[in-house]
């Protein structure tokens, strides 16, 4: 069997992708945003009340987007960066457990992954460059 790393990479995207989604969507329905709040500022979050809902919502869209690969390499810049920045400052104020980390590391691998290699493929992309970049000249052949 080759290797398919465009596949590799979609497979990642796609699993990455629904795990945020719904992270998202237990913060904001489940546990409700006051909850996830007060749960930021216990865990030494700074201004938790800007990062709660902001990490919420960003999850919960920004999740079935990477699924579909609309923006994959922006979004899973910005879910890694609010990532990492929630993963420490919980890791600064306190000594978690390793399961209380794991899937925050594999989240922000996984975002990683997708920031520097890509959606992979099959991705719904923006490929409105790739339409309007202009043809090549083909030498010996006259435009007409």
């Amino acid at each position: 069997m080759r290797p398919q790393p465009q596949l590799a990479l979609a497979l990642v995207r796609v699993a990455v992708g629904a795990v945020f989604a719904w992270h998202g969507f237990h913060k904001i329905f489940e546990l409700g945003l006051g909850n996830v709040t007060a749960a930021y500022g216990m865990a030494g979050v700074p201004l938790p009340l800007l990062f709660a809902p902001l990490m919420a919502v960003l999850e919960l869209v920004g999740g079935p987007l990477l699924v579909l690969g609309l923006g994959a390499r922006g979004l899973a810049g910005v879910l890694a960066v609010m990532t990492a920045g929630v993963a420490l400052a919980q890791l600064i104020s306190s000594r978690p457990e390793f399961i209380a980390v794991e899937v925050p590391l594999l989240l922000l691998a996984g975002s990683l992954a997708v920031l520097l290699g890509g959606p992979g493929f099959p991705a719904l992309q923006d490929r409105s460059g790739a339409v309007l970049a202009p043809t090549p000249r083909v030498p010996g052949r006259r435009r007409g």
